[in-house]
C-alpha cells in the first residue's frame, strides 16, 4: 500500500513538474513573439518579460535559433487550425486558401514573420537543420498528398517531387517578401500563380477547368500590377 501511494505521488509530480515546464515554455514564446513584433530578440529581456529565470529559455530551447523553430512550429500549428476551420472544398482549394492565410499572417505581423524567417533562412554550420524537420515543407507535403489522394494530380506524380518544387517556389517569394523586393499583394499573386501554372501540368480533368479560372483571375491581376 505504501509503496503505490509513493508511486501515485511520483506521477502525480512529474504530471505537476510537465505541467510547469509547459507553462513556461508557452510564456517564453508568446514573449519572443510580441518581442519580435516590436525589436529584436534578446534572450534576458525575454526572460524579464516572460518572468523566468536568465537560464530557462537556454534549459527549454537549447539556443536562440532552437527557440525561432519553435515559433515557427507554433506558427504553423495555428495555420492549420485556421485552414482545418475554414473546410475549403478539395485539397487545391485548401492549398490556396492557405496561402491566403500565411499572406494575412505576413500582413498582420510583418515584424515578426521577417525576423522569424531572417533567422531561419540564414545558413548555420553549428547549427543545420535536419532533413525533413521543416515543418513549413511537412504543411504543404501533406496538402499535396491530399491532392494525391483525392485525384486532383495524376497518380503517377511524385508527391515529394510536387511539394519540393512548390515550397521552393514559396520560400523564394517569402525570401523576396523578407528582404523588401516585394509586398504580401505581390507575395500571394506570385505565389499563387506559380502553384496554378504547375498544377496544370500535372492535374486530372476533375480540377483543370478550376485551375484554369484561377489561372486567369491570376494574370489579369499581374497584368494591372
Amino acid at each position: 500500500m505504501r509503496k503505490r501511494r509513493r508511486m501515485q505521488g511520483a506521477v502525480l509530480t512529474a504530471r505537476r513538474g510537465h505541467k510547469g515546464v509547459e507553462r513556461r515554455r508557452q510564456a517564453i514564446l508568446a514573449a519572443a513573439r510580441a518581442m519580435l513584433n516590436r525589436e529584436p530578440l534578446a534572450m534576458r529581456r525575454l526572460a524579464d518579460a516572460a518572468g523566468v529565470s536568465p537560464a530557462t529559455p537556454y534549459n527549454l530551447f537549447g539556443t536562440k535559433r532552437r527557440l525561432f523553430v519553435a515559433l515557427y512550429e507554433q506558427q504553423r500549428a495555428e495555420l492549420i487550425d485556421r485552414l482545418a476551420a475554414s473546410d475549403p472544398p478539395d485539397a487545391f482549394a485548401r492549398m490556396f486558401h492557405a496561402i491566403h492565410l500565411f499572406g494575412a499572417e505576413l500582413a498582420a505581423e510583418p515584424a515578426f514573420f521577417r525576423a522569424l524567417f531572417a533567422t531561419l533562412y540564414a545558413s548555420d554550420p553549428d547549427e543545420p537543420t535536419p532533413p525533413g524537420s521543416d515543418p513549413g515543407a511537412a504543411f504543404w507535403r501533406a496538402i499535396v498528398a491530399d491532392l494525391h489522394k483525392e485525384g486532383l494530380i495524376r497518380a503517377t506524380v511524385s508527391v515529394d517531387a510536387f511539394a519540393a518544387n512548390f515550397v521552393y517556389l514559396i520560400g523564394g517569394a517569402t525570401l523576396d517578401w523578407v528582404e523588401g523586393r516585394i509586398d504580401v499583394d505581390r507575395w500571394e499573386t506570385a505565389v499563387a500563380y506559380g502553384l496554378a501554372l504547375s498544377a496544370l501540368t500535372v492535374a486530372t480533368d476533375t480540377a483543370r477547368a478550376d485551375l484554369q479560372t484561377r489561372l486567369a483571375v491570376l494574370e489579369a491581376r499581374i497584368a494591372i500590377a
